[in-house]
């Protein structure tokens, strides 16, 4: 069975980089089909792909490969990885990029990738990555089990902070946008079981903006309305219907979010 490649990188769409990447991919013994998840990452941003990856990666099927160069210490010491997570084969610089992936499915083992003599010092996603790629899609996929091509013993990934929310002041809860999307809806590490307390609450705080339509899906609020909602991430979102909440409300990722403590009514 033809394997699956999956490529994410920071190159930029139209970039030589991938091209050049895909040229190596396909000059394999058995060519793999190759996907492009996303080449306009924000650059040496390893918390946004590490986010990117861990959410869009596991909705392939099992012996998937993902090759994941979001690399600002390429060519230094870092180590480049091949590690097994979950049912698939990850390819990746070890500077935190598979952050998410492992804290969503079970880690296996993580091998190191040498790096062969010649490979350029600025390009290890061509001259590394990619024919560890292919090597590795011209073999079968056999499981968890499976050893790794990569010689050297078992490794433990770096691993980047991951924010997680927390509670503030007076019984109110703390995130931040972790994610804006296309649409430039601002998506948080609020998780899906904080909607209760969202709607108790009745506002959600993005900086010191506050956002008072809670709603369950866009279509619910006129054009230009600000709301806030569980999206499909399994995550609370704010977003402006037909606009950008980045935008409107100025915030990036990084921007702190908060649900205020329910108010009590008064009897």
């Amino acid at each position: 069975m033809t394997r699956v490649v999956t490529l994410t990188t920071d190159f930029g769409p139209g970039s030589v980089y991938v091209a050049e990447m895909k040229g190596v991919l396909l000059g394999a013994p058995a060519a793999p089909t190759v996907v492009d998840l996303c080449h306009d990452l924000r650059a040496h941003d390893v918390r946004s792909a590490a986010w990117f990856v861990g959410r869009a990666c596991p909705a392939f099927p099992a012996g998937t490969i993902h090759v994941v160069v979001v690399d600002p210490g390429v060519g230094t010491s870092r180590r480049l990885l091949h590690a097994r997570i979950g049912d698939h084969d990850w390819l990746a610089p070890d500077n935190g990029v598979l952050t998410l992936a492992m804290r969503r499915a079970r880690f296996a083992w993580a091998r190191e990738i040498p790096v062969p003599d010649g490979a350029a010092a600025t390009f290890h996603g061509r001259d590394v990555l990619a024919p560890f790629a292919a090597a590795l899609a011209s073999a079968p996929f056999r499981g968890a089990g499976e050893a790794a091509l990569a010689p050297g013993g078992p490794i433990t990934p770096l691993l980047v902070d991951w924010p997680e929310p927390r509670s503030i002041d007076d019984g109110a809860v703390r995130g931040e946008v972790i994610h804006v999307d296309a649409f430039g809806n601002l998506v948080t590490n609020l998780s899906a079981d904080l909607l209760p307390r969202l709607v108790a609450a009745g506002r959600i705080l993005v900086g010191d903006r506050v956002v008072t339509r809670v709603v369950r899906t866009y279509g619910e609020a006129p054009s230009g309305s600000v709301v806030a909602l569980l999206g499909s991430q399994d995550a609370l979102e704010v977003a402006v219907v037909e606009g950008r909440a980045s935008d409107r409300l100025v915030a990036d990722v990084g921007t702190p979010v908060t649900i205020p403590a329910p108010v009590e009514s008064s009897t």
